[in-house]
């Protein structure tokens, strides 16, 4: 058993009823954990008996002093490309196999594996055995099936089985569409690709949705927009990505979409390439007054960040790093002035929600103690748990009090 003791908490589920101006103040909360959930957010006048009452009963408890440091639900990351990705300078050009200590110090507890350009010499059964071997180690692991093209590539033949019978397995994506790396889907492939993982949503109990990577090329989204206008698949099956990095216009298509009632997805700005869309375009949205809560950010980590001239020519290759999404909390609120709890909403509850995990994205009883401790002055992570693990801890902290729990990489 973990106490938390004297921490602020962020990232509580809002009651109903909560007045407006209480939304985004922090909880004085300490936190109690075990099993692998939240046992308890105690009141702190209760836990100095709490945790004599249970040193009395010869269990060992832990209890952990973050004074007055920010606690807030462990990042979810839904597009990691957990196998390396990449590719598109020839086969030296391949991004690198993700790493569970570049995982942890960004802040992930939970992530959604996924295949991207290459769905030759990368494959999902290896992507599979990645997100069980994350899994083992603390973090929470998803995954989904196919990748860039059509007919896209499944671990069992179909995409409806891939969905119902691997637990693991959300939906399909990253499914490029107006991008030169596409297979140029028809309307009516899309829409039976559309139609199978929804009704594999619902017989699963899952989310049932499609990933799509989004390209600058002028058709945008008109295809997806025009399935919508002819059937009746609900616009919750369809998930959007990269919308905020890819000019203007797709930027205008997103708030059309988040109006209409869909989901986007803004991919983290890459500080070392000097990006500012995705901090640009939140920013611009929240002015606008547009439902925050129908946007997630992710990292794209491990996967390429290839440049091209308007020909078409590769000018540039960087990668993805998994510590964009904490990244992009930290400039929101230390650059921005965001209130905590409306910075980290896009990479907690909104991703949690929306893909319908479980016990995920929030701090609460029950819930899986998937927790982050930041330091408050720069955000930067002192502790990290996966499931009540102790994933990493100060640099200061001997680490040998710890040795009877658990292992910080």
């Amino acid at each position: 058993m973990i106490v938390l003791t004297g921490g602020k908490v962020y990232g509580t589920p809002v009651e109903a009823n909560t007045a407006t101006e209480d939304l985004c103040m922090p909880h004085r909360k300490d936190v109690v954990m075990a099993g692998g959930r939240i046992l308890s957010m105690m009141e702190p006048s209760k836990t100095a008996a709490f945790i004599n009452s249970i040193r009395d009963s010869q269990l060992t408890i832990l209890p952990i002093s973050v004074q007055d440091q920010i606690i807030i639900p462990g990042l979810v990351d839904v597009h990691v490309h957990a196998i390396g990705g990449g590719g598109e300078q020839g086969p030296y050009s391949r991004t690198p196999e993700s790493r569970l200590s570049q995982l942890i110090r960004g802040g992930l507890t939970t992530i959604v594996g996924i295949l991207g350009t290459d769905g030759v010499t990368r494959s999902l059964s290896s992507l599979l055995q990645k997100m069980k071997s994350l899994e083992h180690d603390g973090l929470s692991t998803w995954m989904w099936t196919g990748s860039y093209r059509i007919p896209i590539v499944t671990l069992t033949g179909s995409l409806q089985q891939d969905v119902l019978l691997i637990d693991k397995v959300l939906g399909a994506g990253e499914l490029a569409l107006s991008d030169h790396r596409s297979s140029w889907p028809s309307k009516s492939e899309l829409k039976q690709l559309l139609s199978d993982v929804r009704v594999a949503g619902m017989l699963s109990g899952k989310s049932g949705v499609i990933h799509f990577h989004m390209g600058s090329a002028p058709t945008k989204i008109d295809l997806l927009w025009q399935i919508l206008n002819e059937t009746t698949i609900p616009i919750q099956h369809i998930y959007l990505t990269h919308m905020s990095s890819r000019g203007d216009d797709l930027i205008a298509e997103a708030r059309k979409w988040i109006k209409a009632g869909g989901m986007c997805d803004f991919t983290a700005d890459a500080e070392m390439l000097n990006e500012t869309d995705t901090i640009n375009t939140l920013n611009k949205f929240r002015t606008e007054k547009l439902p925050l809560k129908q946007i997630t950010v992710s990292s794209d980590a491990y996967g390429s960040f290839p440049q091209y001239d308007s020909s078409g020519r590769l000018i540039s290759y960087s990668m993805g790093l998994p510590d964009l999404t904490l990244r992009t909390i930290q400039n929101l609120v230390l650059k921005h002035s965001w209130p905590i709890e409306e910075a980290i909403q896009f990479s907690t509850a909104n991703p949690a929600t929306y893909l319908n995990l479980k016990r995920k994205g929030f701090l609460a009883e029950g819930y899986d103690a998937d927790i982050l401790v930041l330091n408050q002055t720069d955000l930067s992570p002192l502790y990290v748990f996966g499931r009540g693990q102790i994933l990493k801890t100060p640099t200061w902290i001997k680490h040998d009090m710890f040795e009877h729990i658990s292992e910080s990489p």
